[in-house]
């Protein structure tokens, strides 16, 4: 199975250093294994309604994949440096770099820039081929999408896209510890309910008095992230480094509410990024 042109070179580059270095090759057929599993689990995974709203059904599972492939190959990574040679790191590093700044999509693929040599395999092998898209992935204003570089902020599209992420993100955390999740799940439901009663209320100000149902939702949050930290032991380092990087790009959105919500992640915790996912429904629900 091949895959797309401008990334032939890497891949070539990961299929000799595979056939020359047998441990890395171990390590590699089983990532492929354990990776294939893991996400046929994930595929079969359905965001509860609060993380719902900002994608369609089939955009936000594709974020649940991704960001499922995003962990396996970290861990993938993580065991890798440990049997890869510093000159080829460095030389397959480069080879992707070139071709994610050719593709104009280093945003959308970050995952295989944080990973290590035969991340592009594993991907292919997953049927997770980079295409090169006939037109822009969004419909971008603010030019991150295409650079990953933020100027002034996150334009709408590219601020739903980082909340679609971050919520995908935050999910695959919570499955690793179903009681606290369930925790989360209460509380967000209980402020869905909140804002959508909030936003049929005639108000002369409507935003603010649907953030202030999301703020009571968010203070129930800090107070199960102070007193249930026992819960979150099973999960290990929760949240993750991605979850709090998702967490920092939302803060970036042009969008204030929405802005607002990744500013306040690190007191909540964990239902943070299904509050930012609350905040572009009633952006939307508000502005029509």
């Amino acid at each position: 199975m091949s895959i797309a042109p401008w990334f032939d070179a890497a891949a070539e580059f990961e299929r000799a250093l595979l056939e020359r270095n047998a441990p890395l090759a171990e390590l590699h057929r089983q990532a492929q294994l354990d990776g294939a599993a893991r996400l046929r689990a994930a595929g079969s995974l359905r965001a509860p309604s609060p993380w719902q709203g900002t994608t369609s059904v089939s955009g936000m599972r594709q974020a649940i994949v991704e960001a499922e492939v995003y962990a396996l190959l970290r861990e993938y990574a993580a065991q890798a440096a440990a049997v890869t040679d510093g000159a080829d790191s460095a030389r397959w590093t480069a080879l992707v770099d070139e071709g994610l700044t050719r593709s104009r999509r280093g945003l959308l693929v970050d995952e295989v820039r944080d990973s290590a040599a035969g991340a592009l395999l594993l991907r292919d092998s997953w049927g997770l081929r980079p295409v090169v898209p006939n037109a822009p992935v969004i419909d971008c204003a603010c030019g991150y999408a295409e650079s990953g570089v933020i100027a002034k902020g996150l334009c709408i599209e590219c601020g739903e896209l980082v909340v679609r992420r971050w919520s995908a993100e935050e999910l695959r955390l919570l499955a690793l510890v179903p009681e606290y999740r369930a925790r989360v799940e209460e509380i967000l439901s209980d402020t869905e309910a909140r804002q959508k009663k909030q936003i049929g209320v005639p108000s002369d100000t409507p935003i603010s008095d649907v953030a202030s149902k999301r703020a009571r939702g968010g203070r129930a949050l800090g107070r199960l992230r102070r007193s249930g930290r026992r819960l979150l032991v099973a999960g290990r380092d929760l949240p993750s480094e991605r979850w709090k990087q998702l967490a920092a790009l939302t803060a970036k959105a042009l969008q204030i509410q929405v802005g607002a919500e990744g500013r306040r992640a690190g007191r909540r915790g964990l239902g943070a990024a299904g509050l930012a996912a609350l905040a572009v429904k009633s952006d939307d629900a508000i502005h029509g």
